[in-house]
């Protein structure tokens, strides 16, 4: 076995394993990149639904006050025709 025979032989696994470390560290760096993309998007449109809870919850509130005002006016009214 000459000496280029033997350089190929451990060379070329060498750069092969080489290369392939690089692009897996390439790809992975990649899917990195795109799950914080998913997760800040995520992030974002929970943020919006929690938004919506709040004002929702709000105008709820509003109408159990009008409702509780309601009843309280009808249960004046009611006495009043009971008395009279």
């Amino acid at each position: 076995m000459t000496d280029t025979q033997l350089y190929l032989a451990i060379g070329l696994p060498t750069l092969a394993l080489v290369l392939g470390m690089i692009g897996n560290g390439l790809l992975f760096n990649a899917l990195s990149a795109r799950i914080s993309s998913v997760e800040s998007t995520f992030s974002a449109r929970m943020n919006s639904i929690e938004a919506r809870m709040l004002s929702l919850e709000g105008k709820l509130d509003l109408l159990i006050g009008q409702v509780a005002d309601m009843y309280t006016r009808l249960s004046i009214l009611e006495d009043r025709t009971e008395r009279g």
